[in-house]
C-alpha cells in the first residue's frame, strides 16, 4: 500500500509536479505517423495534462505546438495548414514547426513584432512509424530512444494506441504484473505463439504462484517469474524488463511475435496506451497482422478518436455465456481485458486500501523507484534512471524459456554490462 501523499505524488503529472518533471526528462511517443498528412488537418491531443496540436507541413516536417495561439488564445487545431506553418483563423498569425511566427498580417511590416512572439513548441522526432516528443528543457534534451521494435521494418510490426480511462500508473502496473496472465488471460490462445509456445502457456496457467526475483538496472529493473518446468529438474522462466519512464516488454522469447507497451499520461485520469506487436526475425503476412489485430483488440476502439467502444457503460462488453464455455473473463481482446480490470478501479485507485502479496514484488519495486527518482530529481537534480541510456534501448527485450532447476536466470540471461547498476 501507499500513503495518500505518495499516491498523489506518483500519479499526478502536470507541469510543476514531481512526476510531471520526471516524465519531461524522457522522449515520449505522441502520435502514429499516419495520423498526420502533409498540409492536412492539425491533430489536437493531450499529453502530461497539456493541450497540444500537431501538424505536418508541405516538406513533411512535423511540429508539436501548444494548442492555443499566443495572440488571443484561439485553438490552432482550427488553423489553416499552409505550406510552412499553421495560420490562426482569427487574425492570420502563422507559426512554423518550431513555433516561430513567420507571418503577422495584422501588424506593420516594419514593426518586427513577429520576431518577438513564438508559439509554445517542443522537440519532435519521427522514428519507427511514430512521432515522438520531448517536453523538457531544451538545454537538457537527452539521447533519442531507439527501442528494439523501432529498428524493425514496417513489414515486421503492427502498432496501435488508444485512450485508457485510468491513470497511467495503474495501467503500467498491469503491464509489469506477470501473474495476472494466469487468470485474466486464461484460455487465451492466439497468433502470438511460436511452435512450442503452448507449452509455455500451459506452464504459466498451471503454476499461479511463481517466485519473483528482481534485478535493478540503469534503465529501471528487470524481473523473472520462475515457475515449475515441464520436468522436475526444470524451471520455466519469464523475464520482463521495466523501462523508464513507463514501458515494458511482456515475456516472450525471440522467434515469437513479441509485444512492447507504453502508458503515457494524457491527464491524471486517462493515459495513452501504446501496443506494438513485432517479430524480430520474420516479416508478418497480411493475414497474420489481421489475426494479431483481432487477438489484441485493435478493432475495439474508434481509429480516429482512439476512444474505446467497451467501458463501464456496457461492462466492457463482457459475455457471461462465453465465460461459462471458454473464457475466464468473458471479454474478447487481450487489451480489452486489461482495460476492464484497470478502469474498474476508478480513474486513480486508492492505494491506501491495498493488501499486496509476494507476487506483487515488481509493482512494489516500481512504486519505490518512481518516488525515489522523482524526489531525487526535484531535490538534488539527480537524473532519473534511463535518461542517458535511451539511445541503447534497442538492446532491451523480454524472454521466456526453460532452464535447469539449479541454474540462475541471471547467469542464463546475463544483463548487458552497460545496464548494470554501478557500471559507467
Amino acid at each position: 500500500m501507499l500513503s495518500h501523499a505518495d499516491n498523489e505524488l506518483i500519479t499526478h503529472t502536470s507541469r510543476g509536479t514531481l512526476m510531471g518533471a520526471l516524465f519531461r526528462r524522457y522522449w515520449l511517443p505522441a502520435l502514429i505517423s499516419d495520423e498526420l498528412e502533409a498540409d492536412g488537418a492539425p491533430v489536437r491531443f493531450r499529453l502530461l495534462n497539456e493541450d497540444l496540436v500537431a501538424f505536418r507541413d508541405t516538406s513533411g516536417a512535423v511540429g508539436i505546438l501548444s494548442e492555443y495561439c499566443p495572440h488571443r488564445g484561439v485553438s490552432l487545431a482550427l488553423a489553416r495548414n499552409e505550406y510552412d506553418g499553421l495560420r490562426c483563423l482569427y487574425h492570420g498569425w502563422k507559426f512554423d514547426v518550431s513555433g516561430r511566427c513567420v507571418d503577422m498580417p495584422t501588424e506593420p511590416a516594419e514593426s518586427g513584432f513577429r520576431n518577438k512572439v513564438r508559439a509554445g513548441s517542443y522537440a519532435v522526432r519521427e522514428h519507427g512509424g511514430a512521432i515522438w516528443v520531448y517536453m523538457g528543457a531544451p538545454e537538457s534534451e537527452p539521447p533519442f530512444p531507439v527501442y528494439l521494435w523501432t529498428t524493425m521494418p514496417e513489414s515486421n510490426r503492427i502498432m496501435a494506441k488508444w485512450i485508457q480511462d485510468a491513470n497511467w500508473l495503474q495501467s503500467l502496473e498491469g503491464g509489469i504484473d506477470t501473474v495476472h496472465a494466469s487468470f485474466l488471460h486464461n484460455t487465451a490462445r492466439g497468433p502470438m505463439a511460436a511452435p512450442g509456445r503452448r507449452l509455455g502457456n500451459n506452464l504459466m496457467f498451471n503454476d499461479t504462484r511463481p517466485k519473483l526475483e528482481i534485478e535493478e538496472t540503469t534503465y529501471g529493473f528487470r524481473y523473472a517469474a520462475i515457475r515449475r518446468g515441464p520436468e522436475e529438474d526444470k524451471r520455466y522462466v519469464r523475464i520482463t524488463p521495466h523501462i523508464m519512464p513507463a514501458s515494458s516488454y511482456p515475456p516472450f522469447a525471440r522467434g515469437e511475435n513479441r509485444i512492447w507497451n507504453m502508458w503515457v499520461p494524457r491527464d491524471d485520469g486517462t493515459c495513452w496506451a501504446w501496443d506494438v506487436c513485432f517479430n524480430q526475425d520474420t516479416p508478418m503476412s497480411d493475414e497474420l497482422k489481421e489475426q494479431l489485430k483481432e487477438y489484441r483488440g485493435y478493432y475495439s476502439f474508434d481509429p480516429k478518436t482512439f476512444v474505446k467502444h467497451a467501458g463501464p457503460q456496457n461492462m466492457w462488453l463482457q459475455d457471461r455465456e462465453l465465460m461459462k464455455k471458454e473464457s475466464w473473463s468473458g471479454i474478447r481482446g487481450l487489451f480489452v481485458q486489461d482495460n476492464a480490470v484497470q478502469e474498474s478501479m476508478g480513474p486513480i485507485v486508492d492505494r491506501t486500501a491495498e493488501h499486496l502479496g509476494t507476487t506483487d514484488a515488481a509493482i512494489i519495486k516500481a512504486r519505490k523507484l518512481y518516488i525515489k527518482a522523482a524526489i531525487a530529481l526535484a531535490e538534488e537534480g539527480v537524473e532519473p534512471p534511463g535518461v542517458w541510456e535511451q539511445g541503447d534501448y534497442e538492446l532491451i527485450c523480454s524472454d521466456a524459456y526453460v532452464q535447469p532447476a539449479d541454474s540462475s536466470w541471471k547467469a542464463e540471461r546475463p544483463l548487458e554490462e552497460r545496464f548494470a547498476v554501478g557500471v559507467a
